[in-house]
Parts: C-alpha cells; structure tokens; sequence
C-alpha cells in the first residue's frame, strides 16, 4: 500500500509558551487554538476534504489540535457532498512525545474521557497504561519501523477507489524520528509519500 500523510506538528502548547515542561500533559496556550484553527482553514484550502483519517497522540495538545483544526473533515460524514463518507479519528499512542517530563507525559483514560467526551469510544482503545514510559531514553531504536508500519496498516484499511491520505499529529521528537532533518514549525504541516524502499522498509519522502 501507498498513500500521503500528511504529517502535523501540534500548535502552540502552554509549555511552549511559558517554557515549562513540568506542566501536566501540557494543553494548547490560547495563540495555540488560534494557530490550529487557523492550520485547519490552511488544509482545507489546500487539500480540500480528501482526507480519510486523522491519527492524533494522545497527548492533549494534540487531541485539541486535531479537534479545533479539522472539525470539517471529522464531520464530513454529515455533510452531502461527501455522500456519507466517514472520517475516523485514531489515537496512537505511539505518536506521543518522547521524553518522560511532566508535560510530556498523558493522561488517564478517565481524565481524557472527562475533558473530550465527544470520542470517548476512541479514548477506549487505549491502554490504559499507554502513557507510562520506560525514560527519556524510550521509545526503543526500531520505533520508526513500528509506527509506520501502524500507519501503513490504517492507509491499508481504508476503503477508498484514490490514494488514501491520512493526517498524523504528533510532536517534534516523533516528527524527528520519522523524517529526521525536517523542519515541521508549530500549528505547521508537510505532505509525505509513504512506501517500500528497496530493502521493504517503509519510509517518508
């Protein structure tokens, strides 16, 4: 399977802003929720509604980011010209920030289902562990591998007759990892090719 992602850094969280880390799973600082609507208007413009899921960390930076810049695209499945089509919104644990500080590190599935009920039934997939880490040094060096093969599984469980397009939202540390020397700024985006190379690994370019 081939598809795009389109590979989403979150906007603007309040431990950016204060240059603090010891803020419990950071949320969006306010310019954040102006930075990610205005990212959604962005997308939309750009790639209008092709998009056939949204696979976000679970961190709650990012659950914002995903809910305040592509409520279109979420809601798509309401609106007549996509004749029904349904946009899923996955939470990947393996997505979330690397190091272990406190703003880095999720929240209880009770405390995500209190603040986001609206995906409650996505929250529940999670482990319920999913945010505990081994250290700064995690996650192990074969990660890359692990997530894009995740993400090759969901391009492949799309029904779609076009190349399938996701949008991945996770952190600098992870965006590091899968494409390293690129720059994605906060509340930014860059559209990748996800395929084989000629050893079969799967790689962004």
């Amino acid at each position: 399977m081939q598809g795009r992602i389109h590979l989403v850094r979150h906007a603007e969280g309040l431990h950016n802003l204060r240059s603090d880390l010891n803020i419990p799973d950071a949320p969006l600082s306010q310019r954040g929720w102006y930075e990610a609507q205005e990212l959604g208007r962005r997308f939309i413009k750009d790639n209008s509604n092709v998009v056939c899921a949204i696979v976000s960390s679970p961190l709650r930076r990012a659950i914002q980011t995903s809910l305040a810049a592509f409520p279109r695209i979420l809601n798509s499945a309401l609106s007549p010209e996509d004749r029904g089509r349904a946009v899923k919104l996955v939470l990947y644990a393996n997505l979330q920030e690397i190091s272990d500080y406190p703003a880095n590190t999720g929240s209880s599935l009770s405390k995500l289902e209190n603040e986001f009920p609206e995906i409650a039934p996505q929250i529940h997939h999670l482990d319920p562990k999913w945010y505990i880490k081994s250290g700064s040094n995690s996650p192990l060096p074969d990660f890359k591998a692990v997530i894009l093969e995740e993400l090759n599984r969901i391009l492949e469980s799309l029904t779609t007759t076009e190349e399938p397009e996701i949008i991945v939202v996770t952190h600098q540390g992870i965006i590091s990892l899968l494409a390293p020397n690129v720059d994605i700024p906060m509340g930014q985006w860059k559209t990748f090719q996800l395929s084989r190379n000629g050893g079969e690994q799967l790689v962004l370019h």
